[in-house]
């Protein structure tokens, strides 16, 4: 403009906040400073702009970040879900779609008072840090983590009933439903690459299980009772504040078979209940639901059944991907316990049913990699 001749001027604002975003970092940052006051003050109305305390967490399975931020005496917590890119609906979204429908329908999971889109960052209410693993590991009466369990329930019952109302698709972060292709791709498929030759470094293909996998995922949503499912129904994501119990992480909700969150609480590695105290809750989420539907309770126990395979195969491909390539390697400890559970169940199928896979549990149970269990149960009859 200069070599054209042309004439510069300038604007001076008086009172404006300037800062150097020229990073994502830097972005992030200033992201965090202009509305980090703003969610403090939607969280608290009466809450005067003070300095605010960042704290960072341990994060879990995960790439997100997690923070408290403490002012004054008060607390929030915010997810960094790294900025928002490309079109459509991202994790940002939804986060907070899901959870302020889910709120809306009286369903307990933390409130969400302030968040930016772009900057990819949701500001909730704290519910401390006290998990579902933490108090079940914590407790010496056995009725006591039964009735704990059968609350959960209770709950993810109305989660499941009342989550589907209203839900709408579009919510949904990479897919709209629970369904075949999902099962292929994201569980059988992320099984094969990320824990069998990812984290064991075997080196098998997909196809060589692909028909029993097919024949699995037709068997997984068969005689589905569809609900709004949370997708990650682990003892971590129920959070625990003043004897209430809430659910967390629930960005992965879409439509799908309300088995599946049931098999993701019972045969939940973290803590890895008892066989004979996972039947006594299976049959106590029958008798919670049918309050609410219609249910054959031997159609439930065969989708079950067969939900409980395909959330085994997701568990060990997210813990092979954390350990092998994300590097978190406290997930190894859990692996032994979900590999026990994959050949229990498998052996508990009728005798000829899925043979190719049955003995690829067997052999994985064989492995080197697959250290003996340490210490005992959590639970213990």
């Amino acid at each position: 403009m200069i070599a054209d001749g042309k004439k510069l001027r300038g604007f001076i604002a008086q009172k404006a906040f300037w800062n150097d975003i020229g990073t994502p970092e830097r972005y992030t940052k200033t992201a965090i400073e202009k509305t980090a006051p703003k969610a403090f003050r939607h969280a608290y109305p009466d809450y005067q702009t003070k300095h605010i305390m960042q704290t960072k967490l341990k994060g879990d399975g995960s790439e997100r970040k997690w923070y408290r931020l403490s002012s004054d005496q008060r607390t929030l917590i915010m997810v960094d879900h790294g900025i928002t890119t490309g079109i459509g609906t991202a994790e940002i979204d939804a986060f907070v779609y899901i959870g302020k429908h889910l709120e809306a329908m009286g369903i307990p999971v933390p409130q969400i008072y302030y968040h930016d889109r772009m900057a990819g960052l949701v500001f909730l209410e704290d519910l401390g840090d006290r998990d579902l693993q933490t108090a079940v590991r914590r407790m010496q009466s056995t009725q006591a983590v039964i009735s704990w369990y059968k609350s959960v329930i209770h709950s993810l019952v109305k989660l499941s009933v009342s989550g589907a109302k209203g839900f709408e698709s579009a919510w949904a972060y990479q897919t709209p439903r629970y369904d075949s292709k999902l099962i292929l791709e994201r569980e059988c498929r992320y099984f094969v690459e990320a824990f069998l030759n990812g984290y064991l470094c075997w080196n098998v293909l997909f196809e060589d299980y692909q028909q029993e996998f097919i024949s699995l995922a037709h068997r997984a949503l068969e005689f589905s009772t569809t609900g709004f499912m949370h997708r990650d129904m682990q003892s971590r994501n129920i959070m625990l504040k003043e004897n209430k119990f809430y659910f967390i992480d629930f960005q992965a909700g879409r439509l799908g078979p309300i088995q599946y969150d049931l098999a993701s609480l019972l045969i939940d590695p973290y803590v890895e209940l008892p066989k004979n105290i996972q039947s006594q809750l299976f049959n106590y989420c029958v008798d919670e639901l049918s309050l609410h539907r219609t249910v054959d309770p031997d159609r439930f126990r065969h989708c079950f059944e067969y939900c409980c395979l395909t959330r085994n195969l997701q568990i060990l491909g997210a813990f092979g991907y954390l350990s092998g390539v994300m590097g978190k390697r406290y997930f190894e400890q859990y692996i032994p316990a979900a590999v026990k559970t994959l050949n229990h169940n498998l052996a508990s199928l009728a005798k000829g049913e899925f043979p190719v896979l049955k003995a690829l549990a067997e052999k994985i149970s064989t492995d080197k990699k697959i250290a003996p269990l340490k210490g005992e149960t959590i639970v213990e009859v």
